[in-house]
């Protein structure tokens, strides 16, 4: 008979290794046990919205740098062009007034300081000649800037800077999430801090409800 046989051949062996092979079954059966219960799902994080939510901010953060980057590159590649340019025109700058016209302002009576019309002749033209090169040098100025800008718009730092305006707005949303989403515990008022620092916001009002929510108290 096999039960016969397996206690006799048991009987047969040194007691140290029958404790061992009844320990070996017995773990066999309990690992067979343990195989059929299914494993109990790990409890979530108190705060794993706001864990999750620093994730998405620090991929957000990656992808700003990045856009970042492309500008930094564009603008390098422009500054090149920049460089077939004439110099940018010198600032306007009013001369000063020749002795001969400030006599004549001085003859003017201080009621009628406010009214160019009323001025004598002389200092009307001295003022219409320095409108008129002040007009000249805004023109010089416009007509180079809007090389400069061309030449950027060419290169595509437009778009390079929409599309790093588009990334930091994505960061901003995701911290204001944060700053929105109630902390459970020290990790998620960190996660609130960090976005807080990111966008320059004042998240004090929104941890103090936190603590005294988790103090138990009325907010």
């Amino acid at each position: 008979m096999p039960n016969a046989l397996v206690r006799a051949a048991a009987e047969g062996l040194p007691s140290i290794n029958r404790r061992q092979m009844l320990h070996k079954l017995a773990a066999s059966s309990a690992a067979a046990t343990l195989a059929m219960v299914p494993a109990a799902p790990a409890a979530e994080h108190p705060d794993a919205d706001l864990l999750r939510l620093d994730q998405e901010m620090l991929e957000a953060e990656t992808r700003v740098e990045l856009a970042d980057k492309v500008c930094g590159l564009v603008g390098r590649e422009a500054d090149k062009l920049l460089d077939r340019l004439p110099p940018r025109p010198a600032e306007w700058k009013e001369p000063s007034m020749p002795d001969n016209i400030r006599d004549v302002l001085g003859s003017v009576l201080v009621r009628d300081l406010p009214y160019p019309e009323r001025h004598p002749a002389a200092l009307r033209d001295w003022h219409r000649s320095c409108e008129q090169q002040r007009a000249a040098s805004r023109a010089l100025l416009e007509a180079h800037q809007d090389k400069v800008d061309h030449i950027y718009r060419e290169a595509g730092i437009d778009a390079a800077e929409d599309a790093y305006c588009a990334r930091a707005a994505e960061v901003f949303r995701v911290c204001e999430r944060i700053l929105q989403t109630p902390a459970n515990t020290a990790a998620g008022i960190l996660v609130k801090l960090r976005a807080a620092e990111e966008i320059n916001a004042d998240a004090l009002t929104s941890i103090v409800a936190d603590i005294r929510r988790l103090a138990g108290e009325a907010v």
